[in-house]
C-alpha cells in the first residue's frame, strides 16, 4: 500500500499541543497525529455500522411488527441468568 504526504491546518494550540504531548512520550508528532487520525476513522466506520444495524433494525420492526419493550429489557437487565425477552408484535 502507497503512502502519500497530506497537509493538515492546526491552530497555534493544537501544535503547542501535539508538540507537547510528543516530547512527554518521546514519541514524534507524527506518530501522534497518525494515531488520532486513525482512532477517528474507527470511530467513524464503527458509526456507519451501527447506523446501518439500525436502519436494518426498524426496517424489519415496520416489515413485521416485532419488538421487546423497555420493560421487558429493564426486566431481563435485572437478572441476565434469565432467558432473553421473546420478540413479539
Amino acid at each position: 500500500m502507497g503512502k502519500a504526504a497530506v497537509s493538515i491546518k492546526l491552530s497555534d494550540a493544537e501544535r503547542a499541543e501535539f508538540a507537547e504531548l510528543a516530547s512527554a512520550t518521546k514519541r514524534s508528532v507524527h506518530f501522534h497525529m497518525r494515531a488520532a487520525l486513525s482512532r477517528y476513522l474507527e470511530e467513524q466506520a464503527w458509526r456507519r455500522s451501527f447506523i446501518q444495524e439500525a436502519e436494518e433494525a426498524w426496517q424489519h420492526y415496520k416489515e413485521t411488527g416485532l419488538h421487546v419493550t423497555i420493560e421487558e429489557m429493564e426486566q431481563w437487565a435485572k437478572d441476565p441468568s434469565q432467558e432473553l425477552p421473546k420478540c413479539h408484535t
